[in-house]
């Protein structure tokens, strides 16, 4: 890999042991910039730790919908109960500067000819799953530029429509080319909460000069992880999906 590369994640979700083992992954790359695409806090027993671990970066960082929960003070009624609970002890362990940090978080960013949200661009403060061909229709209608990045649904996923109406997926593993052509969504995964069926982080690095990506799966220390929720108290579902990949 000897050019430099673009390292991108999101969805952290407070697991500190896990975006300790994504970045400590990271040193071992050509790394030029990082983009994290939201969601640094939620679910997990570390919201502090992760949140400030992210800024060391001084990257550019997206809102997720758990950010906006945490920081904005919105509805939680909309979020599942696990959600909920981990959204309220963000709450509680944020200093009133942090909330504010990811409160003033963008929803969208172009850069280098790429674009970055955490859900979708057709509406990236209705925080959309993009998941069946009907929902990448609509986020293609909206993407501008040829690239796009997102995460939101943990489950890495490639994405490609040729301009002509057809449309190619496949699932987010190893290096993939990205074609001269049209338009390219790629979902860059889970670092703290995978649901796809591999319990590893996930994140992706791009290379703009050889036009591809590439998927990392990194081992972390999910026991000690699962025990930092219980202990805080945060539901044993967010502790069991951990050790599931799900």
């Amino acid at each position: 890999m000897p050019d430099s590369v673009l390292a991108i994640f999101s969805d952290v979700h407070s697991n500190l042991e896990a975006l300790e083992a994504v970045i400590a992954d990271m040193k071992n790359l050509p790394i030029r910039r990082h983009f994290c695409l939201g969601d640094v806090v939620g679910y997990g027993a570390d919201p502090v730790s992760a949140l400030e671990l992210v800024r060391s970066l001084q990257c550019p960082v997206i809102m997720g919908n758990h950010d906006a929960a945490v920081g904005c003070d919105s509805d939680l009624n909309e979020m599942s109960n696990s959600a909920k609970t981990g959204a309220r002890y963000s709450r509680l362990k944020l200093s009133r500067e942090q909330r504010d940090w990811l409160a003033g978080l963008p929803l969208t960013l172009t850069d280098e000819q790429c674009e970055f949200v955490h859900g979708t661009l057709d509406s990236p403060s209705e925080w959309f799953y993009a998941v069946g061909p009907e929902d990448i229709a609509l986020h293609f209608a909206a993407q501008i530029c040829p690239i796009c990045f997102c995460g939101h649904t943990h489950d890495p996923m490639f994405w490609h429509s040729n301009g002509a109406g057809k449309l190619s997926v496949r699932y987010g593993q190893g290096r993939i080319s990205i074609p001269s052509e049209g338009k390219t969504l790629i979902n860059v995964g889970s670092v703290g909460q995978p649901r796809d069926g591999n319990r590893d982080a996930c994140y992706v690095v791009y290379n703009p000069q050889a036009r591809w990506v590439e998927f990392h799966r990194v081992p972390y220390n999910i026991s000690k992880a699962m025990r930092k929720i219980i202990k805080a108290g945060l539901p044993h579902f967010s502790a069991d999906r951990l050790s599931l990949g799900r």
